[in-house]
């Protein structure tokens, strides 16, 4: 039996409630603001501001930082988009594109081999043409891994971040917005552009690799009209990510 992944029609369809533009302003919005939140509150707790915090050993206060960080920056986000789904009449699961439930072991493999083809070649090109790029963009999670609270670490970055995201930006945004005139695709690319800016901290590569990333997890989308696909792709790309720093020498 073929892949359907492969083969036959897309099974995409734009279930968005929204309108498409203020769907998109709201993900950004969201977003930004939940990041930013947490970054001050979680600031506030690694200096001990708050009075309950006194007396709390550093590394104490390091690690529920991270955990507000997690719980308003990822849960937070995730929470608004599944409320937000229900808005205008939406079916939660069906806007979300949640409703298929998990994919196959076929077509997750299938979609597994894609992300090493597009992505694997990509950072082994940068590796070696651009070295001084490629650690430019692995050198901040070094410290993280490195340090007693790694676990935290990599459930936000493993987990957290691209269950948050997908659902965000590729399940709530882009169900609106490619109800709009041009509809997949041109839509997809502009959820992608969206999603790319919030990791403008990587270098040029970086932001290249976010981008292709997402373009494939969109297809991933396209053709499978399952959210649950580029969930587990996505997590499957930040978990090898962090592997490959934990275990190879870079420091």
């Amino acid at each position: 039996m073929a892949n359907h992944l492969l083969a036959g029609p897309p099974r995409y369809e734009a279930r968005g409630t929204w309108p498409p533009l203020l769907a998109l302003l709201a993900a950004i919005i969201v977003q930004a603001g939940l990041q930013l939140l947490g970054g001050v509150i979680g600031a506030a707790v690694v200096a001990g501001e708050p009075g309950f915090l006194i007396g709390v050993p550093a590394d104490k206060r390091l690690l529920l930082s991270v955990i507000v960080f997690l719980a308003l920056s990822q849960v937070g986000v995730i929470a608004f988009a599944w409320w937000a789904a229900g808005l205008f009449g939406g079916e939660r699961r069906a806007v979300l594109h949640l409703d298929r439930g998990l994919p196959s072991i076929r077509d997750v493999a299938a979609a597994l081999a894609g992300l090493v083809l597009v992505l694997g070649t990509y950072n082994l090109l940068v590796y070696l043409l651009r070295p001084d790029l490629f650690m430019a963009d692995v050198a901040p999670f070094l410290p993280m891994l490195q340090a007693p609270i790694w676990p935290v670490t990599a459930l936000a970055v493993g987990i957290g971040a691209p269950l948050s995201e997908e659902i965000l930006f590729r399940g709530f945004a882009l169900a609106a917005l490619a109800r709009w005139r041009g509809g997949f695709w041109p839509a997809a690319l502009l959820v992608n552009v969206a999603w790319t800016t919030f990791h403008l901290g990587y270098s040029v590569a970086g932001l290249l690799e976010v981008f292709v990333g997402g373009l494939y997890l969109s297809w991933l989308l396209w053709r499978s009209g399952n959210l649950w696909l580029p969930i587990i792709a996505h997590m499957a790309t930040n978990i090898v990510f962090l592997a490959v720093i934990a275990v190879y020498p870079f420091s």
